[in-house]
């Protein structure tokens, strides 16, 4: 148990020495590059090769084509990604429609590999979508605001008349007045004419027919769901 013990004890003075005595010339360092231009001009580099980028502030290694951050290593081309980051890092390259002959070699390269010839995707107010059977990488589709046209409305007969019930009549007074009347045998009388009122026929069945104002100024709706804006990111390599 006394010898277990000084073993023990001599370890950890050993290691207390050890450690004590570590600095700035006895640390090992690795091959730098000040930035992803000169890391990416390294010629003749084996698979296995590491530097650090002053730049990325990373450590890199080369698979034989790409150099990739060490911390990264299961990144593939092609990777999406989605991050509050603005611009260009570390071989991630916004998704914004421009010209694959303005990225760098390496990363036109890449992306002509997989397919962007011309441009890289615009990922710009668009959300990613799975392709159908009908579809291929790098398609478009969709519209962020509609405007709807009389076929997408359900299909409603706005047409209609009224009804015919319109028969009605009207009274008007007869006038009063006073004759004379003589004749031989009689002497003079006076009567009046009969009083009251008579009524019009009652001719008048008729009907209407009206127009409904559909109005309307065709103005557009948007059909976004809630959302949070992002950066859509590419993985092309440095």
């Amino acid at each position: 148990m006394i010898k277990q013990t000084f073993i023990f004890l001599t370890f950890i003075v050993i290691a207390n020495s050890i450690h004590s005595q570590i600095n700035s010339d006895s640390v090992m360092g690795i091959p730098v590059a000040n930035n992803d231009t000169e890391m990416n001009n390294i010629s003749g580099a084996t698979e296995g090769s590491i530097l650090y980028n002053m730049t990325q502030k990373n450590i890199y290694f080369f698979d034989g084509t790409n150099w990739s951050p060490i911390n990264e290593v299961n990144i593939s081309l092609g990777q999406i990604k989605y991050s509050v980051l603005t611009t260009d890092h570390s071989g991630w390259y916004i998704l914004n429609g421009r010209a694959t002959s303005s990225l760098p070699t390496l990363a036109e390269t890449n992306a002509t590999t997989l397919g962007f010839t011309t441009n890289i995707p615009n990922s710009e107010n668009r959300t990613l979508k799975h392709p159908s059977s009908t579809e291929n990488i790098n398609d478009t589709g969709g519209l962020s605001n509609t405007t709807l046209s009389q076929s997408n409305l359900p299909n409603i007969n706005f047409a209609g008349t009224t009804s015919d019930d319109g028969n009605h009549s009207h009274n008007f007074n007869r006038a009063l007045g006073a004759d004379q009347i003589r004749n031989g045998a009689d002497a003079n009388r006076t009567f009046y004419n009969q009083g009251g009122t008579t009524n019009t026929s009652t001719s008048g069945n008729h009907s209407h027919t009206f127009s409904v104002n559909t109005g309307g100024s065709s103005q557009s709706f948007e059909r976004y769901q809630p959302y949070l804006v992002v950066n859509t990111f590419i993985y092309l390599g440095l």
